[in-house]
């Protein structure tokens, strides 16, 4: 696929709110409608496991105990504990980290390589180890986790291979985490002293790890395919947002009706699923100007690529600077884009790897 046709496939137009019968689900495109559902946590709740009306096949994945599945007034009680991780004091502790690691990931490049395996991999893997005070001989383990538990879900839970490979996964991780709760020091043993239950430390530390991995990884991606063939921006930081934007690292998020409600004319009952299309939302002729154009320095960018509301991204400042930093380093050098490698998605398109080829300049 070509990043014309990458373009292309996410030129979503707004439209009604529809019932979608392949996926079980209501679709919602229009931004104030994705915005509602966001935000409206006591009618649209993100805790599946409660009040999805469908059976849950991947019911035991860790993510929907997680911080991102639980609703007011525990949500609450629980951000407010491990927010302290990632506080504008703590994020910006870690940039001369994530620094040092993109130094180090380009360095080792070669004259080709692959973004996605090479760098925007492995770097929010270890920026998130190094949070966490895990040890770089598990690095490795963090990729593999986070694929063989993402991978887990829907109809693919019937896939046996998928199914061993993600209780594996899931054993591995939480016995890694839970030998770091034992600690003297560290923030997941900060965290066990701080009022959460073990079992709230490591279902945090699992939100962490994959969503950390995935948005990071995503966002940088998009990021050089969205800056390709262009003069280096004179602020990274409007650039960032628009990638953001144009080109989301999640194309949408489910939530689930709590009780019967009216969204966009149609009438919804408990128990449905709400497929909030933020890739959609993000290109609303009413509320972005030119909305498929890319604009590195659009000003005016109220996009809900972080979420809204009490579940809006607690990574959110983390993430940006990671790709701000990777961006920074990468744009410092002369390089091409010379292969993408795509697969489609229920909800977008997977970029499994990029072809760079630069002369290694500094």
């Amino acid at each position: 696929m070509s990043l014309e046709e990458i373009f292309a496939f996410h030129r979503q137009d707004v439209g009604p709110v529809r019932y979608v019968e392949p996926i079980g689900g209501w679709v919602v495109t229009r931004y104030a409608d994705v915005a509602r559902v966001l935000t409206e946590h006591a009618v649209f709740s993100s805790d599946e496991l409660r009040y999805s009306a469908q059976p849950v096949p991947h019911g035991s994945n860790p993510l929907l105990r997680s911080l991102s599945a639980t609703d007011p007034p525990r949500h609450h009680a629980l951000r407010r504990i491990v927010s302290q991780v990632f506080t504008p004091r703590a994020v910006s502790s870690l940039e001369p980290l994530v620094e040092a690691h993109v130094g180090a990931l380009l360095a080792a490049a070669g004259p080709t390589f692959d973004l996605v395996g090479e760098v925007a991999g492995p770097l929010p893997v270890r920026t998130i180890a190094g949070l966490l005070g895990v040890e770089p001989v598990r690095w490795p383990d963090f990729v593999r986790w986070t694929e063989d538990i993402t991978s887990f879900f829907g109809a693919f839970t019937a896939d046996e291979t998928r199914r061993t490979a993600f209780h594996a996964a899931v054993g591995e991780m939480r016995a890694c985490f839970r030998a770091e709760i034992e600690q003297p020091t560290g923030v997941i043993a900060t965290l066990a002293r701080s009022g959460l239950t073990a079992d709230e430390v490591l279902d945090f530390c699992a939100l962490l790890l994959v969503n950390g991995h995935e948005t990071t990884t995503t966002l940088l991606v998009n990021a050089v395919l969205c800056l390709a063939d262009r003069p280096k921006p004179a602020d990274l930081r409007p650039a960032v947002e628009e990638v953001l934007r144009y080109l989301p690292p999640t194309g949408g998020t489910d939530r689930f009706v709590t009780r019967p409600t009216t969204l966009g004319g149609q009438e919804l009952q408990p128990g449905q699923r709400v497929v909030a299309m933020i890739t959609a939302a993000n290109r609303d002729p009413d509320v972005f100007a030119d909305p498929h154009t890319f604009d590195p320095d659009r000003t005016a960018n109220p996009h809900l690529s972080f979420g809204r509301g009490v579940h809006f991204c607690l990574g959110a400042h983390l993430a940006r600077m990671q790709v701000r930093v990777a961006l920074a380093a990468l744009l410092d050098r002369p390089w091409r884009i010379t292969g993408v490698d795509t697969r489609r998605s229920p909800v977008g398109v997977d970029v499994r790897k990029v072809a760079l080829a630069t002369n290694r300049r500094c």
